[in-house]
């Protein structure tokens, strides 16, 4: 690309004539170029990148966000001349800032190279100076210390009107860690490494910034342990930890922190369009995992590279690549476009300016909330399942007090409650989240439906239906109430002081434990039996029948 108005063509021979004639008139316009032997300099180019971005500068900027600006200076003859730039900053047309950017080298390069940063004028820009309404004019040589052939033709853009660029206001990122414990093995994310999770997902998504908070309370898992192959425990945890983000009433994305006894094979899952990722802990790969999961929770699907499954059709270069160039801007490192995609499965990987523009445009739509909660706390239904192998499953509901959280569109699945005269309580039609990064098509859900206590009472069968499958739960006992003499759960102290649980799992085939003091979930425990470490001297359970459940506060026994 050649700005308009650069004076990099010399005519042979120096001086033309043209002649022009319309009707019966005619006249002849004379054209000299530069002089033989005499220096112009040109700006071709001028682009911001905050992390990627075109040539054109295609790729919008994020607000408050630091950012790198390249100058691409030329000139039309070999030479020794290293002239400065002034790049002058406007919001809303009022000057706000100016700089002057001495040459990167001894001389002036004869074409434009993105590929080298010293064949650039280059200047770090705080991210304060990056605000809407934000536009750009640079001139090269501005005092004229350097003779040129052409004087006029030392802006860009050529007009000298200042380039007007396209700042878009994104959120903050607002995530929670979840340490999760599998199979006696506990996540290692805290308050003192948990940014180290985010180093990746910051360098290269369009994230002006994050608040990131880790979990009081350890999520305990049933689960198997973890396999590098095989994702079913995968497929459970992160169900679990996206019911305990419904359960819990968050707006904050979840990210679930496993430690596998593995450092090669599946390192992490996650919901494409959905808040609730699960990874691995092995830092630093943890926070490339991290990255790459949450490029899926903002909607992104598989870059076509390293056999990622169900790879996004559109996307636009071969081989998963990034096709453009990229920048850290912390570390004013060029990245090529040869590198690939951080959505796929090669390395080394970057961001490409597909992806980078569909997550700013998928987080714009769906904006972090925090504070403006729209929806009070109160009795709810805790519905959540899975769509495995084209099967639904649903796993034992939970009556709990929560915000709302219901499917924002309808889809090809369809979730009923009945009473026992087969009278419909709900019917609520939705498209199951499709997990990436397990192979065949897996999808799950997690709602909170608003339940008053009539209408839970009178619930008696739930039904999943969709695609011509169909679960069925039904209330497979009475649930214990707050009150009763005693629950129906033996619970006891081992040897080494952690906390053992026995109960009915006909009856009840899951409960739902929590800290009594916190109310924070501690597990989905399944199959009569689960061990919890040392901890809270209170906790509240709740007793699924698979479709209602009573909730009692037991004691647990001193040591």
């Amino acid at each position: 690309s050649v700005a308009a108005g650069c004076a990099d063509y010399t005519p042979t021979p120096a001086s033309q004539t043209a002649t022009l004639s319309t009707g019966n008139a005619s006249a002849s316009v004379a054209y000299s170029g530069p002089a033989p032997g005499v220096l112009n300099f040109c700006v071709n180019g001028m682009y911001l990148t905050q992390s990627v971005q075109t040539f054109t500068g295609s790729v919008p900027l994020v607000k408050s966000r630091d950012g790198y600006l390249r100058v691409f200076v030329t000139a039309n003859q070999t030479n020794a001349s290293a002239p400065s730039v002034r790049v002058t900053f406007f919001e809303s047309g009022v000057m706000t800032h100016t700089a002057v950017i001495n040459a990167p080298g001894l001389t002036t390069p004869l074409s434009p190279n993105e590929g080298d940063l010293a064949s650039s004028w280059n200047l770090s820009v705080p991210k304060a100076w990056i605000q809407p309404n934000l536009s750009i004019l640079a001139e090269v040589d501005p005092a004229n210390t350097i003779a040129e052939s052409d004087e006029t033709d030392n802006y860009f853009p050529a007009s000298g009107t200042p380039l007007a660029l396209d700042v878009r206001t994104a959120s903050t990122f607002s995530v929670r860690f979840v340490p999760v414990q599998v199979a006696g093995r506990l996540g290692n994310v805290t308050n003192a490494n948990k940014n180290q999770f985010l180093v990746d997902a910051m360098k290269l998504h369009p994230l002006p910034g994050f608040d990131a908070d880790v979990r009081a309370t350890t999520l305990m898992s049933g689960a198997a342990a973890f396999s590098a192959s095989n994702s079913a425990t995968w497929v459970q945890v992160l169900g679990e930890v996206d019911a305990a983000r419904t359960a819990d009433g968050s707006s904050r994305f979840y990210f679930g922190v496993v430690n596998p006894d593995y450092t090669s094979g599946i390192a992490g899952v996650g919901y494409v369009g959905g808040e609730s990722a699960l990874g691995w802990d092995k830092l630093p790969s943890a926070s490339a995992v991290a990255a790459h999961e949450w490029g899926h929770n903002w909607g992104r699907q598989h870059a076509p590279c390293g056999g990622a499954s169900d790879p996004d059709v559109n996307y636009p270069y071969s081989a998963g690549a990034t096709g453009v160039f990229g920048l850290d801007v912390a570390t004013a490192t060029l990245e090529p476009p040869t590198n690939s995609d951080l959505m796929g499965y090669c390395n080394p990987e970057w961001i490409s300016d597909y992806t980078y523009k569909g997550v700013l445009n998928y987080r714009q739509a769906h904006p972090d909330v925090t504070t403006a909660l729209t929806e009070a706390m109160q009795p709810c239904l805790l519905v959540w399942g899975r769509i495995e192998n084209g099967q639904p499953v649903l796993e034992p509901a939970f009556e709990v007090v929560t915000r709302p959280s219901l499917p924002a569109a309808g889809g090809e699945y369809t979730v009923e409650g009945n009473a026992a005269d087969g009278s419909r309580i709900f019917s609520i039609p939705f498209m199951p989240k499709l997990i990436a990064d397990v192979g065949p098509e897996v999808r799950q859900f997690a709602f909170a439906i608003p339940m008053s206590s009539d209408r839970a009472s009178r619930l008696s069968a739930l039904r999943l239906s969709g695609r011509g499958r169909v679960a069925l739960s039904n209330r497979t006992a009475a649930v214990p109430q707050a009150g009763a003499p005693a629950a129906p759960l033996d619970i006891r102290r081992s040897a080494d002081g952690n906390v053992l649980l026995d109960w009915d799992a006909v009856a009840h085939p899951m409960l739902l434990i929590r800290d009594g003091g916190t109310g924070q979930i501690i597990s989905f425990a399944r199959g009569g039996r689960i061990q919890l470490p040392a901890g809270p001297s209170q906790l509240s359970v709740s007793f699924s029948n698979r479709v209602q459940s009573g909730e009692m506060r037991v004691t647990v026994p001193a040591r």
